[in-house]
Formats: structure tokens, C-alpha cells, sequence
């Protein structure tokens, strides 16, 4: 990936490859479960994908508290490779379904904070995030600041970051000027954000990261694997993987060949200048080396006008929390097979 292509996170005014590593997939099984495609690698083989991504010129590496044992895995490959990497990691808040208040958010922030760089065997993230923000965090705002300023001051972060799902939270946390860089989602299915909150954060020069460009594999053939009561969301997948199959064969579609579903999606995402990075899951090679092949296609004008009517408004749909269950389930049911 040329250096060239590089993207301004904001006014934080890191210089971040448009596509990152999103890692949940190297700690903890993840996504829709597909025989032969499912369950996190091998220690080894994490550790030489993100060697691979960082010589392939990937320098922005996301990661948190929460996915398994990411932090750890990132800790010994990113040894002597440190300097490389734009690192962001993200605290977990959260006890029982309910967000900590007081005293005992305070804690969890900092414990939660030292236990990370422990585990990525770094001194200091560049981007320290508070992982799903709800409404009960922004409500103590004041003291997330004081939180973030003491991280900073001690030196163990440098930018202060927000990971969100839907457009009503990061929208109200942008008002409250909480934030550095935020972490959303948006794709091909989930273009919300594009109405207010990529103009808001463009406007106060806040970075914009955006994560589920895949919708946790929605966006390709494995929507196919999906539980029937999603049979809406397959049959929205199926019209893009049709779209993009006409693209391929049809000469009106410049953009068209080697197209895949994958490339399409991330290509989509990133033919949003507002955007400063996706956050892209990997788990072999092969998928880092298609995901790169995304960050240099250009889709046509005709092909964006058409993938923009895929829009869905329903976040029952697009919230991977509301059908998370069942993928569960069905992980299960596989592995007994």
C-alpha cells in the first residue's frame, strides 16, 4: 500500500493507511459461522498476518480490552515493530449490561488501561477509546475528560477515542467535544451516518474510523449461513452479491473486474473522503491480500448510485447485537457436527 494513500485522522493529524487491522477475529471466535471458514487462527499465524499487513503497508492496528486474547497476540508480534504502527485500543466500561458511574468508571478506565499495554508490551496506545458508548457514559462526560487527561499526562495515550454503534450517540457525543477520533459503523447496508454525523465530525475535525464495512460477513457469500428469521438481510445480500456479479460481466462497470463482494464493500466505504480509516477483520493471508486489493479500486459512479439504494434504516437489521444469539447457536450446532 503506497504512502501516498494515507489519510489525516482528524485533528489528531496521525497519518493512517485507509485500511486497518481490526483484530477481534486473531483473539476470539467471531462473524457468521461457515464450515472451514470459522474460529480464530493459530498464535503463529496471527502473529505472521499482522507481520504480513504491516510489510504489505498496513500502519494502523485497532484492537481492545474485549476480544479475547488480541491484545496479547498484537504484544508479541509488534515486537520491534512498535514505532511502525498507529495502535489503538479500547477500554471496556461495562459490568452487568450496565455502564460503571463514579469512582468505579474511573477505575475500570485506568486497571483496564495498564492491563493493555501490558498486554501489547507497549509503554503508550495512540488511541484510547471507550468501547460502546451509551448515553449513561456521555452523562459523565466531565469526569470520562479528567480520566482521558490524566492517561495523557502520565503518557500511556495520546489521543482520546469513542467506539459507537448507530447515529444518535456519536452525533451526541460530538456536541460535547468528548472526543479525538470515533469509531462507527457504516457500509454498504448501514449508511446512516453519512446524514449527520460524517459532516459533524468532518466540521470539528474529528477523526472518523469506521468498522462492520462487512457486517460481520453479510456483505459476502456467508450471508447465505445466516438463521432464517434474518431471511430479510439474505435477500438484501443477495441483490448486492447480484449487483456486483453484473458489474464484473457488464462493460458499463469500469470498475468492474476482479471485483468481489469483499472489495466492493470496502471500496464503498473508502470512496467516502469523510472517512479516515476502515477497520477491516481478517483471519488468513489470502483475505488481507483481497482486502488490499480494495484500497486501490475505484468503483464507478454508476455502481456507487446503485449500491447506495441497498440502504437498510432498521437497526434490528444492522446491529450485529440483535441476532448475536443466534450466530452463537449456530457456532455451537457446527462445532458438535
Amino acid at each position: 500500500m503506497n504512502r501516498s494513500h494515507y489519510r489525516t485522522l482528524g485533528r489528531t493529524g496521525l497519518s493512517v493507511s485507509p485500511i486497518a487491522l481490526g483484530t477481534v477475529e486473531l483473539g476470539m471466535d467471531y462473524g457468521i459461522p461457515v464450515p472451514g471458514q470459522y474460529g480464530r487462527p493459530s498464535s503463529s499465524a496471527a502473529e505472521r498476518l499482522v507481520g504480513a499487513a504491516l510489510d504489505a503497508g498496513i500502519n494502523f492496528i485497532d484492537t481492545a480490552q474485549a476480544y479475547g486474547n488480541s491484545e496479547a497476540v498484537l504484544g508479541r508480534a509488534l515486537r520491534g515493530r512498535r514505532k511502525r504502527v498507529v495502535l489503538a485500543t479500547k477500554a471496556t466500561v461495562q459490568a452487568g449490561g450496565k455502564t460503571l458511574r463514579g469512582e468505579a468508571l474511573r477505575r475500570a478506565m485506568l486497571s483496564g488501561l495498564e492491563n493493555s499495554l501490558r498486554s501489547l508490551q507497549t509503554e503508550y496506545v495512540d488511541i484510547w477509546q471507550i468501547h460502546n458508548v451509551d448515553a449513561d457514559l456521555l452523562a459523565q462526560a466531565e469526569l470520562v475528560a479528567q480520566v482521558f487527561s490524566e492517561a495523557r499526562a502520565s503518557g500511556m495515550t495520546l489521543w482520546r477515542g469513542g467506539s459507537f454503534y448507530g447515529p444518535d450517540l456519536p452525533l451526541a457525543a460530538l456536541e460535547l467535544e468528548l472526543f479525538d477520533a470515533i469509531q462507527v459503523t457504516y457500509s454498504v447496508f448501514d449508511q446512516r451516518l453519512a446524514n449527520k454525523v460524517l459532516p459533524t465530525a468532518r466540521r470539528k475535525q474529528v477523526g472518523v474510523m469506521v468498522r462492520s464495512v462487512l457486517l460481520q460477513g453479510v456483505l459476502t457469500e456467508r450471508a447465505d449461513y445466516l438463521p432464517d428469521r434474518l431471511e430479510p438481510l439474505k435477500a438484501r445480500s443477495r441483490r448486492f452479491r447480484q449487483l456486483i456479479a453484473d458489474a464484473v460481466r457488464v462493460p458499463r462497470h469500469p470498475s468492474g473486474r476482479g471485483l468481489t463482494p469483499a472489495k466492493a464493500a470496502i471500496a464503498f466505504a473508502l470512496a467516502e473522503p469523510r472517512i479516515g480509516s476502515v477497520l477491516v477483520g481478517m483471519r488468513t493471508e489470502a483475505e488481507l491480500e483481497e482486502n488490499l486489493e480494495a484500497a486501490s479500486t475505484t468503483l464507478s459512479p454508476d455502481l456507487l448510485h446503485e449500491l447506495r439504494q441497498l440502504r437498510i434504516d432498521d437497526p434490528e437489521l444492522l446491529n450485529p447485537s440483535y441476532w448475536q444469539a443466534d450466530l452463537l447457536a449456530a457456532a455451537k450446532k457446527m462445532q458438535q457436527n
